[in-house]
């Protein structure tokens, strides 16, 4: 089986409604109670990841085009999640000096465009964060 969110998610329901309600012992019970639920999360982030970062790597460069030369950042050439992100990594360094140039500059289309900036950031952020996950009653 390879698919590592399928498997991760699993993993984590197990530890969290088989295993923990089993262990004796808050400590021990509340360790694997957490690790249960970061493998759900990490499952459910990785099943997104190359969406995600398509989506980041899109809008980066909607943001950077005809303000910044991004000639020299290559597409990536896989959807391998490390190929992704040497692409978002590189547009994501570009994104940041404009921004930073842009918190420097005065006038109405600077501040429209670092709002903009600003509105991926936290889109972004909001992307990455997991969702938590939903557990039937422990038995």
């Amino acid at each position: 089986m390879s698919d590592i969110g399928l498997i991760l998610g699993r993993i984590g329901l197990k530890l969290v409604t088989d295993v923990t309600p089993k262990l004796e012992g808050d400590y021990a019970a509340g360790h694997v109670s957490m690790t249960g639920l970061m493998a759900i999360m990490a499952g459910e982030m990785w099943d997104g990841s190359a969406d995600r970062l398509n989506n980041e790597i899109k809008a980066m460069r909607a943001l950077l085009d005809g303000r910044v030369d991004v000639s020299a950042i290559p597409a990536a050439t896989s959807l391998k999640l490390s190929d992704l992100t040497v692409e978002r990594d590189a547009l994501a360094e570009k994104l940041i000096a404009l921004q930073t140039d842009l918190e420097a500059q005065d006038g109405a289309d600077a501040a429209a465009l670092n709002t903009r900036v600003w509105g991926h950031l936290l889109q972004t952020a909001a992307a990455r964060m997991p969702s938590p996950p939903a557990f039937p009653e422990a038995e």
